[in-house]
């Protein structure tokens, strides 16, 4: 279940990024500092939430990897 944690974690911060990006910015954020920190946040949690993507789907893979072994073993222990 980690590795499905870890894709949960992902797809929200990804959604976060984007919902960051799109939201329209206001007369609030008229500095240039704050449009370039406005700018980095959303592209810092896109990227955050990409590794925790990959981590969360390579875990997957490797826990059906060693399913796939298991099953395999537990096949050939019966033919036996």
């Amino acid at each position: 279940m980690k590795g499905f944690g870890e894709i949960l974690a992902g797809v929200v911060l990804v959604i976060v990024g984007i919902s960051i990006l799109v939201i329209p910015q206001t007369d609030l954020f008229r500095v240039g500092l704050k449009w370039v920190i406005l700018g980095a946040i959303p592209i810092i949690v896109l990227l955050v939430g990409a590794v925790f993507l990959m981590i969360g789907v390579s875990d997957v893979r490797d826990t059906g990897e060693e399913i796939e072994d298991i099953s395999e073993e537990s096949e050939k222990g019966e033919g036996d």
